[in-house]
């Protein structure tokens, strides 16, 4: 009857272990454990006719560990649970993609929630929401509900400008994108933290130079980018997007006027030591 060894040794003869006597000790150790006094299950030959089993004995004779049935289990946990992680990196991809088109849909559902209840959808709520899901299905693929949250969409749509949000919970709103496309090029197209950095430098001069925030209207009317584009198409425009900046922390309200928020300071800020520099 053959030893473990010879069984080891000719199970290994079609590997690149072939003739490597330290990979042959370990899978004998795996084999027949119980000929150097240590109790535990015997590896069964026949387990290497499965091509992942067979896999994971490799790779753990690869990094010179013995190849026990609960290593070869959790190896093979673990490589499923990577290789899922890598296949929803890859569909997150695809869906960067199609951003704009997730944004918009996020966004009029996110602003019709707020509509309806008063507050912002639970990230939950916003990404099962049937017509998200159905964009998913088309744009990205097949992907379980629970891993959803793994495409980052939310995260994505935001740096598009769709949406905006921040730590407190049911904060999510319609961003600057959502409010500006219905107005096309009459207003700035410029990225969102360039607009938010422009509201919140107008608000701090304004409020140097009066002594007091400036009035909704003259906000709207004055206010432009550089390429002297307005960037809100009137006051009513402005007092929309009021929530998206409140919320995104570019401005704040005091008595109901605007003033520079916290994210607008520090980006002040920084703009003031980069001058300084």
């Amino acid at each position: 009857m053959p030893s473990c060894d010879d069984i080891a040794a000719a199970w290994l003869s079609s590997t690149e272990f072939a003739g490597d006597n330290a990979a042959v000790g370990l899978l004998s150790r795996a084999i027949s454990p119980q000929d150097y006094d240590i109790k535990r299950d015997s590896l069964p030959v026949s387990a290497a006719a499965d091509p992942a089993t067979a896999s994971a004995i490799l790779e753990l004779l690869q990094r010179g560990q013995v190849p026990t049935l609960a290593a070869i289990e959790t190896l093979i946990v673990q490589n499923d649970m990577r290789a899922e992680a890598e296949r929803i990196e890859r569909l997150g991809r695809r869906a960067q993609r199609s951003i704009d088109d997730f944004g918009r849909v996020l966004a009029k559902l996110t602003d019709e929630y707020w509509i309806a209840h008063g507050t912002g959808p639970t990230r939950r709520d916003i990404l099962l929401s049937e017509p998200v899901f159905n964009l998913i299905h088309d744009r990205v693929g097949t992907i379980a509900p629970t891993a959803v949250k793994h495409l980052w969409l939310i995260e994505r749509a935001q740096r598009a400008g769709w949406i905006a949000y921040n730590a407190a919970p049911r904060s999510l709103c319609a961003g600057r994108r959502f409010h500006a496309a219905r107005y096309g090029n009459r207003v700035s197209l410029r990225p969102v933290n360039t607009l938010g950095t422009l509201v919140a430098t107008y608000l701090r001069d304004q409020i140097a130079e009066q002594g007091r925030p400036p009035r909704w209207s003259v906000m709207a009317y004055e206010l432009r980018d550089d390429r002297g584009r307005r960037v809100f198409n009137d006051t009513a425009d402005a007092r929309a997007q009021q929530q998206w900046l409140t919320i995104a922390e570019w401005m704040a309200l005091e008595d109901g006027n605007p003033v520079p928020g916290p994210r607008g300071v520090r980006a002040l800020t920084r703009k003031g030591r980069d001058r300084r520099a």
